[in-house]
């Protein structure tokens, strides 16, 4: 198709097309990139138009792109809807999840001998050294490790 030609066709149909798609979207910025599709297809393909069948042509093109977007907008909301769904389940089941944990947690530290508890506090919640809980209580370091590992094996065992 010569530029001339081209140039004619656009500036005959192009108010004409944006219109007719307007009329079925309601959103002028979207008629009006299907609009300069429907163009940019003409041209890139270089399409041999009879100017008075041109206008039949633009329309049925007009008409496929819209159904094609819509069906793409589509499948895109439908996946979107699909993954915030997924989200907000997932969200659900891990705070759900983590209360749970929380709950066990919670009845497991109550549970430890008083002695382990205190050192496992101090290391973790005041995050002490093992020298530093051992000051603080007035005894050994191996003392501080031993009740560690108590309470460490213990939580382990309730938690799991």
């Amino acid at each position: 198709m010569e530029k001339e030609d081209f140039k004619l066709l656009f500036d005959t149909y192009f108010d004409a097309i944006k219109n007719y798609l307007f009329y079925r979207v309601g959103d002028v910025d979207i008629a009006t990139d299907i609009t300069q599709d429907v163009f940019m297809r003409i041209w890139e393909k270089q399409m041999k138009l009879d100017m008075n069948n041109a206008k039949y042509l633009l329309y049925k093109i007009a008409r496929d792109m819209l159904v094609s977007k819509y069906r793409r907008m589509e499948v895109e909301n439908k996946y979107v809807n699909r993954m915030q769904f997924e989200m907000t389940e997932i969200t659900t089941d891990n705070s759900y999840d983590f209360k749970q944990l929380q709950k066990k947690y919670d009845a497991a530290l109550m549970r430890l001998p008083e002695k382990q508890r205190t050192v496992f506090l101090m290391s973790r919640s005041e995050e002490l050294k093992y020298a530093e809980i051992a000051e603080r209580l007035d005894i050994s370091i191996k003392t501080v490790e031993k009740r560690m590992s108590n309470a460490l094996f213990y939580l382990r065992k309730v938690l799991a």
